[in-house]
């Protein structure tokens, strides 16, 4: 077996507003040096006349190529689609429509032509990122919104995870409940929830000790009191799985461990949904879960709770390509009574940030 003299890899990562791609050289085998080349949703679009979408995260570009190759592309768009009012089902064929033309450019991105997204980003610009404020050292602020790190996520921040397009009669009900955050990072989400739409208690989930210890001083800085932070995994039954630690794109699933820039790893302690509202007695009301692609394996232990509590539901679904066409297939197949709207926030991306509401009306 021969060995590489010289060699390249690279390493993707989604860092918010942004894509890093890394290629690291090496000579026998030895880092020498790196080359990072940022592709932002945003804020690198120099020439506002021509701006770009982008569809360069991997499994977008993996459901790009499955859109043009795949001979069972037809029966899962139908499943995915089946039931959608027809406002919902052009969302879905809008982000298919893109991502199946820009899979065949050199960097996978598209021109912009859409007036109003223009416009939106151009909104962006002027009252998120231009409000982002370093207070100090360690304390970021956006709208009265404090963190210990600056990564104010455009989709939590600005556009509030897009829980307006849930019914006013939903929102009114979920607010007397408990809200389930599985996913919470810094707890960015949590605080907007407990100041803007939850009354009761939000438990939430993050499984990275990084991650949790930043949490802990985010509830600190904005003096949350209803806020219940847990430092496990959410997943189909109680085990301890090795986690791939990188910001907020951490991740259990292994596709996805292969093209995150991962700064180390560690073992997380995962539970299931079903078992803890079991022990802990909590009302759901509404359930957030944005796992980096482990979301199939969160439902599978949170059928129980689901079945039972009935509650609305966020579920990002743009991580891999089996999330995107098998999550709102799956929990129709349930038969509890939801209908499904679809989000996908205009942040310079073609599917990032791509998530299903469920509700019981």
């Amino acid at each position: 077996m021969g060995f590489k003299i010289f060699s390249k890899e690279r390493k993707i990562k989604n860092k918010g507003q942004y894509i890093r791609t890394r290629h690291i050289y090496r000579i026998f085998n030895v880092p020498i040096f790196f080359r990072d080349f940022n592709t932002s949703y945003f804020k690198d679009s120099v020439d506002k006349s021509k701006r770009m979408l982008w569809g360069n995260y991997p499994p977008h570009v993996q459901i790009g190529e499955f859109i043009h190759t795949n001979p069972n592309f037809f029966q899962r768009l139908r499943n995915l689609i089946s039931n959608l009012d027809s406002k919902e089902a052009k969302k879905i064929l809008k982000i298919i429509i893109r991502l199946k033309e820009c899979y065949n450019t050199p960097e996978h991105c598209i021109e912009l032509h859409d007036i109003d997204e223009k416009k939106a980003l151009d909104s962006i610009q002027t009252n998120f990122f231009d409000n982002i404020l370093q207070v100090s050292e360690n304390i970021w602020c956006y709208e009265g919104y404090f963190l210990p790190i600056s990564h104010f996520c455009m989709n939590a921040f600005y556009h509030k995870h897009g829980m307006h397009i849930l019914e006013s009669s939903t929102l009114k009900k979920i607010r007397n409940k408990d809200f389930i955050d599985v996913g919470g990072f810094v707890g960015d989400s949590a605080i907007i929830f407990e100041r803007e739409f939850c009354d009761k208690k939000i438990h939430t989930f993050e499984a990275t000790k990084s991650n949790f210890k930043q949490l802990l001083k985010t509830l600190e800085l904005n003096k949350s009191s209803r806020i219940i932070p847990i430092n496990k995994g959410l997943g189909a039954c109680e085990s301890t799985l090795e986690i791939s630690v990188a910001d907020g794109s951490s991740s259990l699933k292994d596709d996805l461990k292969e093209i995150i820039e991962s700064s180390h790893s560690e073992m997380a302690s995962i539970i299931t949904l079903d078992s803890y509202v079991r022990e802990n007695n909590v009302d759901v009301g509404f359930i957030k879960v944005d796992i980096e692609g482990f979301e199939q394996e969160f439902l599978k232990g949170a059928f129980e709770t689901i079945s039972r509590f009935k509650p609305a539901m966020l579920i990002s679904v743009y991580h891999n390509l089996d999330d995107f066409f098998d999550i709102k297939p799956l929990i129709q197949s349930w038969n509890l009574g939801y209908t499904f709207k679809f989000d996908k926030p205009v942040d310079g991306s073609i599917a990032c940030e791509s998530v299903i509401f469920c509700e019981v009306l």
